[in-house]
């Protein structure tokens, strides 16, 4: 998959998500968007999925006919092709993957440095912070230290509580903090520390990542900012749930007195107040206890998305329907050993499985290349030399009868719900069916 491909996979399974959130927001555990979120993620940065035969673009093309299907005489310059001529104006194809990939290169570039410089800045402020080492927070840690080391420290830089580092994080308080009521301190003290425990400072780095390798699509900006919000909010509902439902209100209240409007590094430090005070205070109030049909309902939701969208197409080899050009069909096999010719141009045979016959010979010695023997976006002749013809990706057929068969069973295959290329094997061997593919009439 190249980079639009994972893009768009995203996009789409990022949509479906957040139709979800939109729906059951109160109703799932807050953990379960996170892991949604995880898993989108991780699709967007992938390469690769894996295959399955419930993904969404394999339900879509077993019900979804194809878009035209090649009849019995197409016109020599018209009709479905399989891919775009690599052998067509090949310094202008080259030269406009290099523009997309330079302005793709310089958004990442321009994502990063401003992210960094917003964390350069960050840094600069934590710097002249003090370390606190009251009674309360003395006692505080030494209940809650883990492997990590924790610190914590004030400043007069800041007005909200937040925390920032992974191997070593430390909670940065506002020294306005009203060190006498123990009650407001346990609340601020406790998000923090569950931040701390999930690591969510890597979480939010990770998210920052998937922004800047896709800074285009606007779906992962969307991302973005609910995973930053569903952040907060998972860490809300497991304060509740440590220190209990009958401290919603007074949490609740907690929040509002420590709102204030957002800084430039919000999104980096897990800081404890953000914009969305109204939806972290509906869905704290909201809080229930899971219960075993929630949890059923968050695992279902998780695989069934995970399952639908963020695999790929079925390939696995199928039965083929072998179609002749008067639309009666004959349910055929390909035979288990199939000849061919393997060259430098490919390896291909006729509909029948005999060989091509091709005079390999004949083929390099031709001087020039008509128009009408490309199946493609038509050239001129005199464009078209034998130097121009790619070496590789080249499938030649003897006629266009044949040519126009082998394309004919090709879209039949995607109308069945078949992967494209099932029973021509052996046909494309050494063929990059993921790049242009030249198909040539001798």
């Amino acid at each position: 998959m190249n980079l639009l491909q994972m893009s768009f996979a995203g996009a789409i399974m990022i949509f479906v998500i957040i139709i979800i959130r939109t729906l059951a927001i109160h109703l799932l555990p807050k953990k379960t968007f996170l892991v949604l979120w995880r898993i989108a993620a991780i699709r967007l940065m992938i390469p690769f999925s894996l295959p399955s035969a419930l993904s969404v673009y394999s339900l879509l093309a077993r019900y979804t006919p194809a878009a035209s299907v090649i009849k019995k005489n197409v016109p020599k310059t018209t009709g479905q092709i399989a891919a775009v001529s690599s052998g067509i104006s090949n310094t202008k194809f080259t030269s406009a993957i290099s523009v997309e990939a330079v302005l793709w290169a310089v958004g990442v570039l321009v994502c990063g440095v401003i992210f960094a410089v917003i964390y350069w800045k960050c840094r600069q402020e934590f710097r002249v912070s003090v370390p606190v080492n009251n009674s309360f927070i003395k006692n505080w840690i030494s209940t809650h230290q883990q492997k990590r080391k924790i610190s914590v420290r004030q400043s007069n830089r800041f007005s909200t509580p937040l925390t920032y580092g992974v191997f070593c994080p430390v909670i940065l308080m506002p020294e306005t903090t009203e060190w006498e009521k123990p009650n407001l301190l346990q609340y601020i003290l406790t998000h923090e520390y569950v931040h701390i425990r999930r690591f969510d400072s890597i979480t939010k780095l990770g998210l920052i990542v998937v922004l800047c390798v896709h800074w285009f699509n606007p779906f992962v900006w969307a991302m973005y900012v609910l995973a930053n919000r569903d952040i907060e909010m998972s860490c809300d509902e497991e304060v509740i749930r440590l220190l209990g439902e009958k401290t919603k209100a007074d949490y609740a209240r907690t929040l509002i007195r420590m709102e204030e409007t957002r800084n430039g590094f919000n999104r980096i430090c897990n800081n404890f107040s953000k914009n969305i005070i109204e939806e972290r205070i509906t869905a704290i109030m909201k809080y229930k206890k899971a219960s075993i049909f929630s949890l059923a309902l968050a695992f279902t939701s998780i695989v069934g998305v995970t399952t639908v969208f963020a695999t790929s197409m079925n390939t696995q080899p199928q039965q083929v329907e072998s179609v002749n050009p008067d639309n009666e069909t004959e349910v055929t096999f390909k035979p288990l050993s199939i000849p061919q010719i393997s060259d430098n141009f490919g390896s291909f045979f006729k509909e029948d499985g005999r060989l091509a016959g091709s005079d390999i010979s004949k083929v390099q010695a031709a001087t020039e290349a008509q128009s009408d023997s490309i199946y493609g976006v038509p050239v001129e002749k005199s464009s078209v030399l034998r130097n121009d013809i790619p070496e590789t990706n080249v499938i030649y057929f003897d006629t266009e009868e044949e040519r126009d068969r082998h394309f004919y069973a090709l879209e039949m295959n995607v109308e069945k719900g078949l992967d494209r290329y099932a029973g021509f094997e052996s046909m494309y061997t050494g063929i990059d069916t993921s790049a242009p593919v030249t198909y040539i009439v001798k």
